[in-house]
């Protein structure tokens, strides 16, 4: 058994983000399913996102805590699948900060609309939970920068994604625009409104990409430091908050991490360029362009 967990915890840190999300919502389903057994079925609430802004108030960690709590099997199923399928795809286009940030991030952004749907709509007794939202952010950010890649589904043959990703935004849309009918907007115990945040919230990141711009990059300036405070060596920690002086030319030294994240950003950000180039041809390129391809020549 002993060496059972050492493999599992091998895996997990040596594993790619997508490998750790996974991971994180397996372990927790697992340990959420056996504390309930022993607690009130009402006791699921303090992991979910509440129906109303007051209740967020008083339990301000389910914005995080929601996203990767499931109470049923087929509902973490199918949501690993999908976190599966398309964060493979999301980590061939960008890096695995990048990933973290969109997962979370989406989730937050789906989790407010649907407070704010909530609010407006008068119905605070509805509550969220599961990865769904935060799945669906990456899930349309690689649909948003790649539309046209295909997916082999059974039954169905080659299909590109974006009408994959069409297909579920249709679904939840329908299934919101029921539930709102019927007064309760969320009457078939289905998040549509936080799904549709987190594919807005992904859309976002995947066209601001191909804009050149990342809108992730301040939230993992900020994990950065987070995480910089939990390292056990205090040399290290210490070093990781100078900053250098004019005259200096010190910097913090790069992991391996960090260098392949961005070294497969710029290549991705050079072949955008290139394909634009040969599209639009070079007078099509915005200054910054201009700039970061004679960089890439140096």
């Amino acid at each position: 058994m002993n060496n059972f967990n050492k493999d599992i915890i091998n895996k997990f840190k040596k594993g790619s983000m997508l490998t750790k999300l996974i991971y994180i919502n397996v372990s927790i389903f697992i340990s959420v399913y056996l504390v309930l057994l022993f607690l009130p079925e009402n006791s699921q609430t303090f992991l979910s996102v509440p129906g109303s802004f007051n209740d967020l108030l008083k339990k301000p960690w389910t914005l995080i805590t929601y996203m990767f709590t499931h109470f049923e099997f087929l509902h973490i199923l199918f949501n690993m699948l999908w976190l599966f399928w398309f964060g493979g795809l999301f980590l061939n286009y960008f890096n695995e900060k990048q990933m973290l940030a969109v997962y979370l991030l989406g989730g937050i952004f789906a989790a407010f609309i649907h407070l704010g749907v909530n609010y407006f709509l008068n119905n605070p007794n509805i509550g969220i939970v599961g990865a769904s939202a935060a799945v669906m952010s990456i899930v349309f950010a690689v649909v948003a920068y790649r539309p046209d890649f295909i997916m082999y589904l059974l039954f169905f043959g080659p299909v590109k994604i974006k009408y994959i990703a069409l297909t579920a935004f249709i679904i939840d849309l329908a299934g919101m625009l029921k539930n709102v009918k019927g007064g309760n907007n969320a009457s078939d115990g289905i998040a549509h409104i936080a799904h549709m945040g987190g594919a807005l919230y992904g859309l976002w990141f995947g066209y601001s990409i191909k804009k050149g711009k990342d809108i992730t990059r301040s939230f993992n300036n900020f994990l950065n430091s987070l995480f910089s405070w939990f390292k056990s060596n205090k040399y290290e920690r210490n070093r990781s908050k100078m900053k250098p002086s004019r005259d200096s030319k010190f910097s913090k030294p790069k992991t391996d991490w960090d260098y392949n994240s961005e070294k497969k950003q710029n290549e991705e950000e050079l072949n955008r360029i290139l394909e634009k180039i040969k599209e639009k041809g070079y007078n099509s390129l915005s200054a910054r362009e201009k700039e970061f391809l004679f960089s890439q020549k140096k």
